[in-house]
């Protein structure tokens, strides 16, 4: 049965979308079978770090032009698909004009896991909470929550884990661009005591990771990084059947 993970994150610049990318490639590298889809129809990103060609979209999908199988577009490693969010300008203003049928999405992301055979589904989502960011959350099996180790990320928090705790699905905690000889212990004790969730792991702030310019995938340009490790750390917590906190 394929486990649906949604990343989110309160405000934009956690790195939510480079961190999913990077989790995608290393689980499909790892033999699963993923799926991929970027529900963030205002600022999408996945088609960039992905370098995806021209092809339907998951906007034209619900703007009923192509079923969303036809949007999902193979790349990096054997059996992971991708499913950008839209091409241009064009399908956004019209979505914004006539709407759409929401209840589109989670059968989008239903037939995908089937036609697919997929292991696992991630979705990316909209900094903060509109429609599709809640819609995907009713859909997860793990809501994985970024944050900066900052008052307003971390405020954020707090309202997406209360919203979660209205969801059946699990959640988990990751902190990203940790500054450099941040106590790790600590961050963790205190995180999980306020928030009551697991956090899944600590990632630092990597100089390598801002100078790829967004133009590939850090896995992939670094894969012998220490900072791959730590997203493998994140994949086994998120793997890890019960919510546990990784000392």
């Amino acid at each position: 049965m394929a486990r649906t993970i949604v990343v989110h994150s309160h405000r934009g610049g956690t790195g939510k979308s480079s961190v999913l990318a990077n989790l995608a490639l290393l689980i499909a590298a790892g033999g699963r079978r993923v799926g991929v889809v970027d529900t963030d129809i205002q600022s999408p990103t996945l088609d960039l770090l992905f370098r995806l060609g021209p092809g339907p979209s998951l906007a034209d999908y619900l703007l009923g032009r192509c079923e969303i199988e036809a949007a999902a577009q193979p790349v990096g490693v054997p059996g992971l698909y991708v499913v950008p969010a839209r091409t241009g300008t064009a399908a956004l203003r019209e979505l914004m004009t006539s709407g759409y049928d929401v209840g589109l999405l989670p059968e989008g992301f239903d037939r995908l896991v089937e036609h697919y055979a997929l292991d696992v589904l991630l979705l990316d989502t909209h900094a903060g909470l509109n429609n599709e960011s809640v819609t995907a959350m009713a859909s997860a099996d793990v809501l994985m929550i970024l944050a900066r180790a900052d008052r307003i990320d971390l405020s954020g928090v707090e309202e997406t884990i209360a919203l979660a705790g209205r969801l059946a699905c699990r959640r988990a905690l990751v902190m990203s661009m940790a500054p450099e000889g941040i106590d790790g212990r600590q961050v963790r004790r205190r995180a999980e005591e306020v928030y009551g969730a697991p956090l899944a792991g600590i990632l630092p702030y990597v100089p390598e990771m801002a100078a790829l310019y967004g133009e590939r995938i850090f896995a992939e340009a670094h894969p012998d990084h220490p900072l791959v490790g730590e997203f493998r750390t994140i994949i086994s917590a998120l793997d890890a059947p019960h919510e546990v906190s990784r000392a």
